[in-house]
């Protein structure tokens, strides 16, 4: 019984550990990119056309990187549990 509840405690932790890192990788990459287009906001003054397209590549990029990590774990998994 302590060793199926442990069992389900490790895939929990490590489930709510991978959303944890989707969310922290897709708002890094929109953060890191507003602050990119903040610059170049005050540098060219374009009535915050930038800061609209900073943050829309910001979270295209981040989607994106989140899609391969996600994708890289399953796979891992499936290897794992031979699926």
């Amino acid at each position: 019984m302590w060793k199926r509840k442990n069992q389900l405690n490790s895939e929990l932790l490590k489930y709510i550990s991978l959303v944890t890192q989707l969310g922290l990788t897709v708002i890094s990459s929109i953060l890191i990119f507003l602050v990119g287009a903040l610059y170049l906001e005050k540098k060219f003054q374009t009535d915050g056309i930038l800061i609209l397209v900073g943050v829309l590549i910001g979270a295209v990029a981040g989607v994106f990187a989140a899609y391969k990590l996600l994708k890289k774990i399953l796979e891992k998994d499936d290897k794992k549990y031979g699926r």
